[in-house]
């Protein structure tokens, strides 16, 4: 196969790319045959594993460079998500959607259209550029997953359970009512959000039915068996840890955890979906030689609180979203509002001017005075027949009328739809807070939740007087224009003409009330803006901080003193200050959770370990518990060799992990000799085998080499590793490269002499269909060979020592 002489793969795909690839820049998707990779020109390409192109995406010129790219290691919802930051914040791609963040914001497009989907702030908040991106699922019954996996029957892998997290508890058997009932969702009985039009300070986030269903997706019922952890460093040294992708727990410096640390940056993150401890790889500058430092660090929430997690980071981001919804909506009734009264106000003010210099009177006084006696005063006319009109009138009319007609339809479809799922959703959170279990910490307050609803309330009860108050004063200005259309028509005719006898002839059977009620009210003083927007000063009558649920009472008592004439109505706070109010409350309910969850992040002691080059160094955690009363799992370290030395190091450290808290049980190492400067590339394939990429001097011969590096006592194919320090001399090794032999028991594959493939970065499907993805070191070629049920013992020997021997 391709003209190879000794070992070889087989060849699932080729592709020559029009522009070089970035070769820190491609991954795998772990649950489905597909290629994500960054070229120069920083444009991001989705590959099928036959080479054709899915879809992709090509940066503005504003925009700063790609940094890294990291694919959500699960398959749940049949979404495979992919995080792309620019230099300053993350892009996303959500199945056949990408998400582009410029700035502070976040952009989510439509893969096949280009279409901008919704919009969300970035998450985090350093203006340092992303380094690196780490996405982790844990399971949150691990013992239920254990039972899984023994079943034979099944034939169920950890890595099929990882892509679809349900089918652990469907082959579990065993119910567990208190879950079920605590994830029934409720909020599927409601009436589903409307979208808004493009506008306000969220842009166009909520102006599409599929922006709506991303952001507000029912919590499936499997949702508890998982959780999700987002690890986002910065060149600056700091790390953002959030849980569900948006649900932030908070912002960690590298330097506070010691001097050792100073300078330092994430450079790789690995996980185990068994463990609460992830495995933090960080270096002084990971472009060049340095010492490398390994940090534990432990999530202890998911070991006490996991499946409550899942809920509440879906919870509390539903309520975030839905608060960003709210402010939308109550910025487009007030900008709806001025819309409607800006024209009418232009007419009106020119009249004002012109009545108070020559008839010392107001617009609104000669009006009354036109509508109780008939008599127009000649100003009046003069404006009504030659600077309003009839085509000035059908201005005026249509601007207030959709003014009203829009504002009660964002209300109705809108404002109150969105209140009545955030009383359910604040609601379960309040159930959740009350009825938790002792032992468990989430960080929720039943006060602060009780003083979120009561401000629901409140916000539902201004709402519905909105919609009153609409729907009066747009019956009353539809009086008022249609008697002011009438009298427009009849100054403008002479008095004793014919089409004057007929316009007074016609019916004009006008509410004459409503009209004056209009005039003295509405027209200038519109309780509609006052329901809206806060007038006066807001704390003078109503303490909006009033705790221990008064607010609603307070509020109610207010209204009815307004409507009994005691006070006015501009002294009660409007929409506007109500949702900065509840955006207080829910700014400061967000952050005593994200506390809460920020004192479970514990840090540990920092493991030095070798020298080595970033682009061929790797890291994997294992599970290696046995019938001991801790899980224990060993994060393995493989280092490839720099100029100087010659073989590749692999670091074993192995952590114990009790009730969520990590310790360093050993450190230990093996070597794998190596011709000097020949590992161009080396990854881990799975929990058993790693791969190295090797090049002969002067690039006439390069193959690719697996062997397994787990201890001996575990696996007979293994390294024997020692406490020796990390100035010792390699030594004796199973997996001695530099015997002729050995290296061709290894080799799984051999390139054709030539520069154009020469290996240049390896990256590796580890799951089930297992693929490595080869990049020439011209960066424009690679290939995709399949490396799934590989046979250790393919002894190609013979070949690769003939091909040697003829160098």
């Amino acid at each position: 196969m391709d003209g190879q002489q000794g070992a070889s793969l087989t060849l699932m795909a080729e592709k020559i790319m029009q522009t070089p690839v970035n070769a820190k820049q491609f991954t795998f998707c772990p649950s489905m045959n597909l290629l994500a990779l960054a070229t120069t020109d920083e444009q991001v390409h989705v590959f099928r594993s036959n080479g054709q192109r899915v879809f992709g995406v090509t940066r503005d010129e504003s925009a700063s460079s790609i940094t890294c790219m990291q694919w959500k290691p699960d398959g749940k919802d049949q979404r495979n998500s992919l995080l792309i930051p620019c230099e300053t914040h993350p892009l996303r791609i959500t199945g056949q959607s990408l998400a582009v963040a410029f700035g502070h914001t976040m952009c989510i497009a439509s893969a096949h259209t280009g279409k901008v989907m919704y919009r969300k702030k970035s998450l985090t908040s350093s203006k340092a550029p992303i380094c690196h991106l780490g996405w982790a699922t844990h399971f949150t019954d691990i013992q239920a997953v254990r039972i899984s996996l023994a079943q034979p029957a099944d034939h169920l892998t950890l890595d099929e359970l990882i892509k679809s997290v349900e089918k652990a508890t469907e082959t579990s058997g065993v119910p567990d009512l208190p879950t079920e009932l605590a994830l029934i969702d409720v909020s599927t009985s409601l009436p589903k959000l409307s979208t808004l039009p493009i506008g306000g300070s969220q842009g166009d986030v909520f102006s599409s039915k599929t922006s709506l269903e991303t952001l507000f997706r029912p919590l499936s019922t499997h949702s508890a068996e998982s959780a999700d952890v987002l690890v986002i460093g910065h060149e600056d040294g700091t790390i953002h840890i959030s849980m569900s992708e948006d649900f932030a727990i908070g912002r960690f410096v590298l330097e506070d955890m010691g001097s050792k640390l100073t300078g330092t940056k994430l450079f790789l993150h690995r996980y185990h979906p068994y463990s609460t401890t992830h495995a933090l790889l960080v270096s002084p500058e990971p472009d060049h030689l340095d010492f490398l430092q390994l940090i534990p660090f432990d999530l202890r929430h998911l070991s006490s609180a996991g499946k409550y997690l899942s809920l509440l980071a879906a919870k509390v981001t539903e309520l975030h979203n839905l608060q960003r919804y709210l402010c939308q909506v109550q910025e487009q009734i007030a900008n709806e509002i001025r819309t409607s009264q800006d024209l009418p106000s232009r007419f009106m003010r020119n009249i004002d001017e012109s009545l108070r210099e020559r008839s010392d009177c107001t617009w609104v006084q000669a009006a009354y005075h036109f509508v109780v006696t008939g008599h127009c005063y000649p100003d009046v006319k003069e404006w009504l027949v030659d600077e309003l009109g009839e085509r000035g009138h059908k201005r005026w009319d249509k601007a207030v009328t959709m003014g009203y007609e829009t504002v009660r339809r964002l209300t109705h479809e809108n404002l109150l739809p969105a209140l009545d799922r955030m009383g359910v959703l604040i609601s379960r959170l309040r159930g959740l807070s009350r009825f938790q279990p002792s032992d468990i910490m989430l960080g929720l307050s039943t006060l602060e939740l009780d003083n979120m609803l009561d401000s629901v309330h409140c916000l539902q009860l201004v709402s519905h007087h909105l919609q009153k108050c609409v729907g009066l004063e747009l019956q009353q200005f539809a009086h008022f224009s249609a008697w002011l259309r009438h009298e427009i028509e009849r100054q403008a005719v002479d008095p004793g003409t014919a089409s004057a006898q007929e316009i007074v002839d016609r019916d004009t059977d006008f509410d004459y009330g409503s009209i004056l009620e209009y005039v003295q009210g509405a027209m200038t003083h519109s309780q509609m803006s006052i329901y809206s927007g806060s007038h006066g000063d807001t704390n003078s009558q109503l303490d909006l901080d009033a705790g221990g649920g008064l607010l609603f009472e307070l509020y109610k008592k207010g209204l009815i003193a307004v409507g009994a004439g005691y006070t006015e109505r501009k002294h009660l706070p409007g929409l506007d200050g109500l949702v900065v109010h509840f955006q207080r409350q829910s700014d400061s309910f967000f952050e005593h959770i994200s506390e809460s969850q920020r004192r479970n992040v514990h840090f540990g002691i920092p493991v030095q370990l070798g020298q080595g080059v970033p682009a061929c160094t790797d890291m994997r955690m294992v599970d290696e518990t046995n019938s001991e009363a801790s899980a224990c799992f060993s994060v393995y370290v493989a280092i490839g060799p720099s100029q100087s030395q010659s073989y590749v190091n692999i670091t074993r450290v192995t952590l114990a992990i009790e009730s969520g808290v990590s310790s360093t049980k050993s450190v230990k190492h093996a070597w794998v000799p190596t011709p000097a400067g020949t590992v161009r590339s080396l990854r881990f394939i799975d929990d058993e085998f790693i791969m190295l990429a090797l090049i002969r001097p002067g690039g006439k011969l390069c193959f690719l080499v697996r062997f397994g590096y787990r201890p001996q006592d575990m696996f007979s194919s293994g390294l024997t590793y020692e406490n020796s320090g990390l100035d010792s001399t390699a030594r004796s090794c199973e997996h001695d490269l530099l015997d002729p032999k050995v290296l061709a028991r290894h080799t799984i594959h051999h390139f054709p002499a030539g520069q154009a493939w020469t290996p240049q970065t390896l990256e590796i499907k580890g799951r089930v269909g297992k693929v490595v993805c080869v990049l020439a070191e011209d960066k424009i070629h690679y290939r995709q060979y399949s490396i799934e049920g590989l046979d250790e013992e393919a002894d190609d020997s013979e070949k690769l020592d003939l091909a040697m021997s003829n160098e």
